[in-house]
């Protein structure tokens, strides 16, 4: 049984709660959602403030890093004062004071199999809300090294993935669940180890394209929350030079060493290109 929301919290979304997809039990359902968000650059930092101002109820940020002088165009959640500070510490003080629903909760760690299993481990509402299907995890990585280790420990766990990413003025976005579309198939199905390795340093990129992906990143995550729609099978590419976006049908390669457990029709790999934030 949700707990029935505050007069503080009907006012606060109540732009939210007219809408009939929403209304009052959707937000409710928000409020009691966990969302993992790996990576707080770019953009994390966007997505965690966007989910947060939305009124998700537990926010989880993994992160190793600090905050640079170069991160300040992009990663907006974040200004002069905090260079030095670690990511996920600053992003929890900010969104904490601006967003108080929001239970924000901080992973001072590399995302890796085991650092990800030992946060479930620490915190039994997170592990609760993965068996009962209440848990997202967001890939906001930098590295395909990382894209792919998330993406292996979301299938191994039946978790839903949604992973986006954005190089120069390209950017890609797909949802991967293995539980309820296994047709689709996983990240590995799509891109292999051998795809181009660039990153930060390699690749520029501008702030807003950043945000364009940040904020339909955070757009799927609450429709997937909210059952919003049909199940999105598709990768998603932005082409920000030109403001155009495609649509790829994707289908699970019967060979991928992922999730090749999951029964689902052949295919083909459509690209093998890294993004970076």
């Amino acid at each position: 049984m949700l707990a029935p929301l505050t007069k503080t919290q009907f006012i606060q979304y109540y732009r939210q709660i007219l809408l009939p997809e929403v209304a009052e039990s959707g937000q409710q359902q928000l409020l009691n959602s966990h969302v993992l968000i790996v990576g707080v650059g770019g953009l994390g930092t966007h997505v965690a403030q966007q989910l947060a101002a939305a009124g998700i109820g537990h926010l989880y940020l993994m992160d190793d890093d600090t905050v640079e002088l170069s991160n300040l165009p992009r990663q907006v959640l974040f200004g002069p004062q905090d260079i030095g500070q670690h990511k996920v510490s600053t992003a929890q003080r900010k969104l904490q004071q601006y967003y108080p629903d929001s239970e924000v909760i901080t992973c001072l760690r590399r995302f890796t199999p085991e650092s990800a299993t030992r946060l479930l481990q620490q915190h039994n509402k997170l592990q609760q809300a993965a068996e009962n299907g209440q848990m997202l995890v967001l890939d906001c990585s930098d590295n395909m090294v990382t894209r792919h280790s998330v993406n292996q420990w979301c299938v191994d766990l039946q978790l839903p993935l949604i992973s986006a990413a954005i190089s120069a003025f390209a950017g890609q976005l797909l949802v991967v669940d293995v539980k309820h579309s296994a047709s689709a198939g996983c990240y590995r199905c799509i891109y292999t180890e051998q795809a181009v390795s660039q990153n930060c340093q390699s690749m520029g990129v501008l702030g807003p394209a950043v945000a364009v992906m940040a904020s339909q990143q955070a757009l799927l995550t609450l429709k997937h929350i909210l059952g919003i729609g049909v199940v999105d099978n598709h990768l998603h590419l932005f082409d920000g030079l030109n403001l155009s976006w495609r649509q790829i049908k994707r289908q699970r390669d019967l060979q991928c060493p992922v999730c090749q457990t999951s029964p689902a029709p052949t295919t083909q790999t459509i690209c093998q290109k890294e993004f970076s934030l």
